[in-house]
């Protein structure tokens, strides 16, 4: 624990090409006017400059190679309440931070929660156990790594559930959490926080497909993370992540919520500062390496960005990270209520937003990542 403070929003394919149609226009302009002749960084509220803030080098967006004039005109369509309640918008190029922008009483050392976005980062704590030999192999049966519930492994069909479809959500058990909002008591995640065994609760849970044929939304699965990395090393997941991943990040302040008996909350309880969520993207657009420094397997990185399952748009979903459409495997987090870490490797951009969308609106991932690619024009 550490200090403190106080899904997935339906945007209309029609306003969504109305947007993209500004932006292509304010992309074609900066193109021409971003070498001078166009509005100065002092101009672009957001825009930083050459400094330093907080863990971050920082830049102008002209001399990284990004858009002044994509980022100002996404800064004044927050302003003007296109995307909801926004608090937080960063854009990393090439690790250094270009456009920095803090909406409400939010300021850059305020924790936010990441809501599902915590799902990812453990992702890569699994990711980093696997590289040390202290992981089960991904075939292992999901059963025969928490012994301690012998009646669930009699079953039918449950022991053909493997722990890569817990990392993939393709368990196959009956769950729906997308159908309600997260705050009515109808949801299958209030049912999980009321039980008095989180992990119990979710292996108890009925079959409704044949594990590995169907991508199914699960928060409770990912709980099933904590209980692993606790059976295997002994010790809570937050302390292994904090371990493992925040001190070589140098991440030092943040809040993780637990369950019953103590287990880590792995599916929506971390809180973080926007500027440490942007080292989370870094480290995977750096393909799992930090300060020249492997920390998580860039095999794992690699996997992780594999679409396990690719729906209808042409959009997929790998280890726990959401992957976007584009040129060469973007990842993205997605948190509820608008918490997103976005990673484009074609262009060596990070973008980061935090926001209190919870009754939905706002842009998802997506909007972000087409944002990030019209703000590097030729990139």
């Amino acid at each position: 624990m550490r200090r403190r403070r106080p899904m997935y929003p339906a945007v209309s394919s029609g306003r969504r090409w109305a947007r993209w149609a500004l932006w292509v226009v304010l992309a074609v302009l900066a193109s021409c006017g971003d070498s001078g002749a166009g509005p100065g960084v002092e101009a672009i509220v957001g825009a930083l400059d050459d400094g330093v803030a907080g863990r971050w080098t920082t830049a102008s967006p002209q001399s990284m190679g990004v858009s002044p004039t994509v980022l100002g005109a996404m800064g004044d369509r927050i302003d003007a309440g296109h995307f909801g309640e926004i608090s937080s918008l960063l854009v990393l190029r090439s690790g250094v931070l270009v456009y920095e922008r803090y909406w409400g009483e939010w300021d850059p050392d305020d924790l936010h929660r990441v809501y599902s976005v915590t799902k990812s980062v453990t992702s890569l704590a699994l990711g980093i156990a696997d590289g040390e030999g202290r992981l089960a192999e991904l075939d292992t049966p999901l059963l025969d790594l928490f012994p301690e519930y012998p009646s669930v492994a009699a079953a039918e069909g449950k022991d053909g559930i493997v722990l890569e479809h817990v990392l993939q959500m393709r368990t196959g058990l009956e769950w729906d959490e997308l159908s309600t909002n997260y705050d009515t008591g109808t949801n299958p995640t209030a049912s999980l926080i009321a039980s008095d065994d989180w992990i119990e609760f979710v292996l108890d849970l009925p079959l409704d497909t044949l594990p590995g044929h169907e991508f199914v939304y699960n928060s409770g699965v990912s709980m099933l993370m904590s209980g692993v990395l606790e059976n295997e090393f002994g010790e809570s997941a937050e302390s292994y992540v904090a371990r493992s991943l925040f001190d070589p990040l140098g991440i030092e302040e943040w809040v993780w919520s637990e369950g019953p008996g103590g287990l880590t909350n792995t599916g929506w309880g971390l809180r973080l500062e926007p500027r440490d969520m942007a080292a989370v993207g870094q480290l995977v657009l750096q393909e799992g390496t930090w300060d020249g420094v492997p920390i998580v397997p860039r095999e794992w990185i690699a996997r992780s960005g594999l679409p396990a399952s690719t729906f209808e748009d042409g959009r997929g979903y790998g280890y726990q990270w959401w992957l976007p459409s584009g040129p060469d495997r973007p990842m993205a987090g997605w948190g509820w209520g608008g918490q997103f870490v976005v990673v484009l490797p074609s262009i060596d951009l990070v973008v980061v937003s935090t926001a209190e969308n919870y009754l939905g609106g706002g842009f998802d991932p997506y909007v972000l990542a087409d944002f990030g690619y019209e703000a590097v024009p030729g990139g």
